[in-house]
């Protein structure tokens, strides 16, 4: 599949299709991010899936794209992007942050170890351009068994976890999808500077909540945490709410408006849950 890639990522610089194309060079035995200029330099790409493809570049709220794309207007950029790449672009054309209509996607799909990893629901971008799309990962029974926990229950093993927080900043500076000028997790109005570890629930769960309607299940945040916090298990029940109540999917449509920043005439909740 690499030899796949290699080859249309020539293709499309001989052929200045693209005025470049940002992916995962190979770099002293890690993987860099590097924008690819000509075709000679695509030898060195690689698609690790141990290092992850940025687009951010905190403390600037403009994502790598966006900066690229006004220092090369007009000229279209390709990606080398996996599932979770491609539903990050997706979410950051939402916002304004990218103009997809001068991106080019290289998609390729993970394969099923890497999959099982990140216990990912759709390990593959909407158009792979080679390999095969493995199936999306199911809920693990570890997830099944906490929810069927009582509420009070599930309280007293969120509250365990987040206790471990020492408010480091990891999950946010490691998330592709944290972009705010003005990150609402160092206000004082909503977390106590300097205070650690940080009140619970309040810090954690003000970006829980900010990331309910566009997280793209990368785990990136959960990969960062030094303390193990298993931040992954409650982003997949935000998004499978998402998903219940109105049948929303971050990542998959551009034109699909998140039902937080809509009205219930637009986007009517389909059936709220008993426990609701």
């Amino acid at each position: 599949m690499e030899a796949q890639v290699r080859l249309r990522c020539k293709e499309l610089l001989s052929e200045k299709k693209v005025a470049a194309i940002w992916g995962l060079r190979e770099k002293d035995e890690c993987a860099v991010p590097f924008l690819f200029q000509n075709p000679e330099e695509i030898d060195a790409l690689t698609l690790s899936p141990k290092f992850p493809l940025s687009f951010t570049c905190r403390p600037s709220p403009e994502t790598i794209l966006s900066i690229l794309q006004k220092k090369m207007p007009g000229k279209r950029i390709g990606v080398v992007a996996r599932g979770c790449d491609e539903r990050a672009l997706i979410e950051l054309a939402k916002s304004e942050r990218v103009d997809l209509d001068f991106v080019e996607v290289i998609g390729f799909p993970c394969d099923q170890a890497q999959a099982e990893e990140c216990a990912c629901s759709r390990p593959f971008p909407q158009n792979p351009i080679g390999g095969n799309k493995v199936a999306g990962i199911p809920e693990e029974k570890a997830f099944q068994k906490l929810l069927a926990l009582e509420l009070k229950d599930r309280l007293k093993f969120w509250e365990a976890q987040l206790s471990k927080c020492i408010k480091c900043y990891g999950c946010r500076n490691a998330c592709p999808m944290c972009f705010c000028k003005e990150c609402r997790m160092e206000q004082s109005a909503y977390t106590e500077i300097g205070w650690l570890p940080p009140e619970f629930p309040l810090f954690q769960f003000v970006r829980f909540y900010h990331m309910s309607d566009h997280c793209i299940e990368c785990g990136e945040c959960e990969k960062a945490c030094p303390m193990d916090i298993p931040l992954r298990k409650i982003t997949k029940y935000l998004r499978s709410r998402m998903e219940e109540l109105f049948d929303y999917h971050p990542g998959l449509d551009v034109k699909r408006k998140s039902p937080i920043l809509t009205t219930v005439d637009e986007d009517p909740v389909k059936e709220l849950p008993h426990e609701l």
